[in-house]
């Protein structure tokens, strides 16, 4: 079976509270297989199920086959509704025909614990985070990244998460990959992928990339020497996809930003009224403003183009090109408004030409 992972164990909430363990079968599109349930009051039940994984969502219905721990229990045929989560778990409702129900939440089980010589003892959970530049992928580059990312799991198993029609969608890679040619421009994007490691917990890989936030990789296990060697490979990986040239502005933009807005304070007092000090500064205000606005919808941290394979020369280099030569203009235009202001520009044949068409 290639779809959905194959075994899954959770709680379920509700009428009814307790453990329960999916077992799954067949095609996405033609599932069958075995729901146990231990209730908390009620002892043990089995449902035979059958139904589809698609786009994302598990429906399941079927029919009880009472054990004999569950003694006199009336059970009516299920049905079960759920949705994959960002971190790979599935969460949904169920509901019988007798008017029980309640929520669940699944948790994929892929592997077995290796046994541990001795006693188990708590272990600690190593996190650890690096962070990425400005980066602009393209078909070919997503393709990449999920094989790098599942790179030294059992399963080639990536939950993705992408904004879908104002909501945000969670499906697994080769669900994507069959999508990817359909999809618009992508602005953020969170790559996902876990399974049980040493002492029942999950170690865990996540890169998530932003237009507007930062991009950041975080990496968890009970190894460390893991967790820090998963990470840093996934560091250098996503690095190679980095713009430097934008990645160096929005590292300095603030300070550039702000070394600008010094020199207009230290302009202003070479204005010879009030009135002109206070245009200036409304004038300095607003490009900077214009900048951080430009750069926002234009030079993003993060931009996925589906539609094209592999980039450009021109999207190589455009963002970077963006980025400076907006700046640049900017500083042109607080200096041309300055030199108004101050009459330095009043004999400028350009002016003159302005003045001329404005008149």
């Amino acid at each position: 079976m290639t779809g959905i992972v194959k075994n899954w164990n959770g709680h379920v909430f509700g009428t009814n509270t307790g453990n329960v363990a999916v077992t799954l079968d067949g095609e996405d599109a033609a599932l069958n297989g075995v729901i146990r349930l231990s209730d908390d009051k009620h002892g043990v039940a089995v449902y035979e199920v059958a139904g589809q994984f698609v786009d994302g969502s598990l429906e399941l219905s079927g029919t009880p086959q009472v054990a004999e721990e569950a003694g006199d229990l009336e059970l009516g045929n299920l049905t079960v509704k759920g949705s994959l989560t960002s971190d790979g778990r599935i969460d949904g409702n169920w509901t019988t025909t007798i008017g029980t129900g309640g929520t669940f939440k699944l948790w994929p089980h892929m592997t077995e614990a290796p046994a541990a010589s001795g006693a188990l003892v708590p272990e600690q959970l190593n996190t650890t985070t690096r962070s990425v530049g400005t980066v602009r992928l393209y078909a070919d580059d997503i393709r990449n990244l999920v094989n790098e990312i599942s790179r030294d799991f059992t399963q080639n198993r990536v939950v993705i998460t992408y904004p879908d029609k104002g909501s945000q969608k969670n499906i697994y890679s080769d669900q994507f990959e069959a999508a990817l040619q359909n999809l618009p421009e992508i602005r953020y994007m969170k790559l996902s992928i876990q399974e049980p490691e040493l002492y029942g917990i999950n170690r865990m890989a996540m890169i998530e990339l932003s237009a507007w936030g930062e991009n950041m990789i975080t990496v968890q296990s009970v190894q460390e020497s893991w967790a820090i060697g998963k990470a840093e490979a996934l560091s250098k990986y996503v690095g190679s996809f980095e713009r430097k040239i934008a990645t160096q502005y929005r590292k300095r933009g603030l300070t550039m930003n702000a070394f600008l807005a010094l020199l207009g304070l230290a302009a202003l007092p070479g204005l010879p009224s009030f009135t002109q000090r206070l245009l200036f500064v409304g004038a300095g205000f607003g490009i900077l403003s214009a900048l951080t606005y430009f750069h926002r919808e234009f030079v993003p941290n993060f931009v996925l183009d589906p539609a094209k394979a592999k980039p450009t020369g021109i999207g190589r280099l455009g963002p970077g090109i963006l980025s400076w030569s907006s700046t640049i203009v900017g500083g042109v235009i607080a200096a041309v408004v300055y030199g108004f202001l101050n009459g330095e520009l009043n004999d400028s044949p350009v002016l003159d030409y302005i003045k001329g068409l404005i008149n």
